[in-house]
């Protein structure tokens, strides 16, 4: 009996082993399967493009502001930065000397008045010589032109903005000394602005002042229309190449000196570009996009791309992919760099855009 239930226990203990194994078996065939994909063959064909020419954004006017007359600064009213308008106080600087010149200058001016009228009389009788009638007269004079300076000092130890702009640099401090020619403030007129770009002499018989080009603000991600209104007709000695400006107006102030343009203009050319769905990319740690291409064995190979502008559902790659190649559109999330994968082949090409 004893026998007998030793026997019944170790026909159980080996057909749970025999189960165990199977599962083993069966879960590593699960593991070993390559993971399914889809996957889409690369197409690319020619479309129309507008050049593209790299330049920024300058402003339409730069001005230089400081005091016409020296002194010490003991008020400052704006901030670097800050946007300022036309007549608005911008500093001043300590008048007291000033003030106490044109007092005098009144009192010089009132005594020499007094003595012209005193001896006006008198000359026209002809009882003052006409010598000293022409020194009372010429003292008149420099006592009145010299009132004039000491009052237009007086005005001039206050600043005011000579335009609408943004204070961009401001060196003026309260206790530091001013000095006429040395800047104070810089203003920069920004209520309409330029796109600078360049072109080389090959192309530049395509532009004519009046055009309308297309401003790309990559910061931005926003297009604005402009013309051209600037065409310098000397090029630069070392690069050759023309500089143009295109008149953007900028009410709200969106545009600042220093941004980044693209602009897009000249005589469209055929191109040649590819775009892919946007499942299709693969951002690795440092957010640096791939793609995985299958080759005819079916491994999968993690390719960095370049990528340009988004259209719609896809993505322009610019560079690192070929015509003719396979890429992985969905289930890259199972998928491992050098590693089999079981392709399953979608109606959705991959092919470049009808235009730009």
């Amino acid at each position: 009996m004893r026998t007998s239930k030793i026997g019944l226990l170790s026909l159980f203990i080996i057909g749970a082993g025999l189960i165990q194994s199977c599962k083993q078996k069966e879960e590593k065939q699960l593991k070993d399967e390559p993971p399914v994909v889809t996957v889409a063959t690369i197409s690319s064909s020619e479309t129309e493009q507008s050049v593209s020419y790299s330049g920024s954004i300058v402003p339409d006017n730069m001005t230089t502001v400081s005091f016409a007359v020296p002194g010490t600064i003991n008020s400052v009213g704006v901030n670097e930065g800050q946007r300022v308008s036309k007549g608005q106080f911008l500093a001043s600087i300590d008048a007291t000397e000033y003030e106490a010149a044109l007092q005098i200058a009144n009192a010089s001016l009132d005594q020499s008045q007094d003595a012209f009228r005193r001896f006006d009389e008198l000359y026209k009788k002809g009882s003052f010589p006409e010598k000293d009638y022409i020194d009372i007269k010429t003292k008149v004079a420099q006592a009145e032109a010299n009132k004039k300076i000491n009052r237009k000092r007086i005005t001039d130890s206050r600043l005011h903005s000579p335009t609408n702009g943004i204070i961009t640099v401001k060196t003026a401090e309260v206790g530091g000394m001013a000095a006429p020619g040395v800047p104070a403030f810089t203003i920069v007129k920004t209520d309409m602005v330029y796109a600078q770009f360049s072109v080389p002499e090959s192309e530049i018989g395509s532009f004519k002042q009046g055009m309308q080009v297309d401003v790309n603000i990559p910061t931005l991600q926003r297009d604005f229309k402009g013309k051209i209104t600037i065409i310098n007709p000397v090029a630069d000695e070392i690069s050759k190449a023309f500089t143009l400006k295109v008149r953007l107006d900028n009410p709200g102030g969106v545009l600042m000196p220093g941004m980044i343009t693209e602009v897009l203009a000249g005589v469209p050319v055929k191109v040649k570009q590819v775009r892919v769905p946007l499942t299709a990319i693969v951002n690795n740690v440092d957010k640096i996009p791939h793609v995985y291409v299958v080759d005819k064995n079916n491994i999968a190979k993690l390719t960095r791309v370049s990528v340009g502008k988004i259209a719609g559902d896809d993505i322009i790659i610019t560079d690192g992919l070929n015509e003719s190649q396979t890429i992985i559109l969905t289930g890259q999330n199972n998928v491992k760099d050098g590693k089999k994968v079981k392709a399953q082949t979608t109606s959705v090409t991959a092919s470049a855009p009808k235009s730009e």
